[in-house]
């Protein structure tokens, strides 16, 4: 064969394409590798290992086996071997998944920091007070209701409304009116919030201002027309810290958590120069 011949065959050859390639990364890592505090140094120690049997525990709700455990420490020691090496190559580089992964250990980080410890009895009662729109009980309601469907009635659905009104304003039973349905003629006790889940936030602020003990209507919700006498309303109110202190402790410690996080965000931005380039003064922000 001649020698051009030869050479031609030989660069067609995947093999040589990937000894190429590999060579290629080898040169890049020597370049671009940072040396490790460690070195070449992989130290699994006792925290290491328990940490490892408290997560396969906590998995499994059992100890591992040794011989788990060795396979746990064996995944452990190639998972830091393969991330150094990526790390050395630049991989992690623009890589939107690490990068968030990252900024959610930063932050669980901030916001240990910023614990100070159980919120005082004086405090979340002060929370409570200034938040009172978050934990404010809703009004109770209890009313009869006749429900008429458009579907059912056509062009003739305002005079059935109409004539309906005027039974149940001379003692009709709202069971005798309507067609019909699957809804109850009479509810008891039902908070207005869930009044907004079931029958919409229309319908609830009519309930919400009605007179008690007098039929009004038409009211619509998603169900069609009703005509609706509310029978008992119970006013909301604020709760006592008692009552409230598991939900009101919560959002006491979430916001002290977000507080804290934009705090050290700000005292973050201050130490960077921000420069957004914008393809036209438009776009500019």
């Amino acid at each position: 064969m001649e020698p051009n011949l030869r050479i031609n065959s030989l660069l067609k050859e995947p093999l040589l394409h990937f000894l190429l390639i590999g060579a290629g990364l080898f040169l890049l890592y020597g370049e671009v590798a940072d040396p490790s505090a460690d070195g070449n140094r992989v130290t699994v120690n006792r925290t290491v290992i328990s940490a490892l049997a408290t997560q396969f525990q906590a998995t499994w709700s059992r100890s591992p086996t040794p011989a788990e455990l060795n396979g746990l420490i064996d995944s452990y020691v190639r998972d830091e071997i393969l991330f150094r090496e990526g790390v050395a190559l630049g991989l992690f580089k623009d890589d939107p998944v690490i990068k968030r992964r990252v900024r959610q250990k930063l932050e669980v980080l901030i916001e240990e920091e910023g614990r100070s410890g159980a919120a005082s009895d004086a405090e979340l009662t002060d929370y409570l007070n200034k938040n009172a729109a978050k934990f404010r009980m809703p009004p109770v309601l209890s009313f009869e209701q006749v429900l008429f469907d458009p579907a059912n009635y056509g062009e003739t659905l305002e005079s059935a409304v109409t004539a309906s009104m005027a039974a149940l304003n001379s003692g009709a039973a709202p069971e005798s009116q309507g067609k019909g349905s699957m809804l109850p003629s009479r509810v008891e006790e039902l908070p207005l919030d869930l009044v907004v889940r079931d029958f919409g936030d229309e319908f609830a602020k009519a309930l919400e201002s009605a007179p008690v003990g007098r039929w009004i209507g038409p009211v619509r919700s998603g169900f069609g027309v009703h005509l609706v006498r509310i029978s008992g309303r119970k006013p909301g109110y604020l709760p006592a810290l008692d009552a409230a202190r598991r939900d009101v402790t919560r959002e006491w410690e979430n916001d002290k958590r977000e507080a804290a996080l934009a705090n050290n965000y700000a005292r973050l931005l201050e130490e960077y120069d921000v420069v957004i380039e914008a393809e036209s003064p438009a776009a500019a922000r």
